[in-house]
This record gives structure tokens, sequence and C-alpha cells, in this order.
């Protein structure tokens, strides 16, 4: 990570991430930082957890897709 950083000029992230439960054992995070080029980035991740660990973690471009995810995957 530290190589990225310094690769896109070594300017500073600031990370906001944001955690909602959706349902029983699922949590959709998201990450929004800004990049180096100034641009807007954010990251979904629906978590399945399950004995108070992360079981299982899935990737989405978008909020939609993942609130799509956690609901198909609660079912």
């Amino acid at each position: 990570m530290r190589f990225q950083i310094e690769k896109r000029g070594g300017q500073r992230l600031t990370v906001r991430p944001e955690f909602t439960h959706v349902g029983e054992h699922r949590i959709i995070g998201s990450s929004e930082w800004t990049g180096a080029e100034g641009r807007r980035e954010v990251r979904y991740q629906v978590l399945t957890i399950e004995n108070d660990q992360i079981v299982d973690m899935q990737g989405c471009g978008t909020l939609r897709d993942a609130e799509r995810f956690a609901r198909r995957a609660t079912r």
C-alpha cells in the first residue's frame, strides 16, 4: 500500500469508513477516499459474520449492488 501511495505522489489519504447492519449476520461496509487525481472513490463490501468473525466478504462496485447481494444472501 505504501508503494501505491508513493506512486501517486505521496499524498495522504483520508479514508471515511461507514458500516450498515443488514439482516442478522450481514454488514455493508463502505470506504470513501480521494485519489491522487482528486477523484472521489468509494468501495463497498458485504461482510458475513458468524461467531463474531468475518466468514465471507463480497466486494461490490455500487451501494445498490451491495444491498442487492446482502438481501439475496440473507434468504
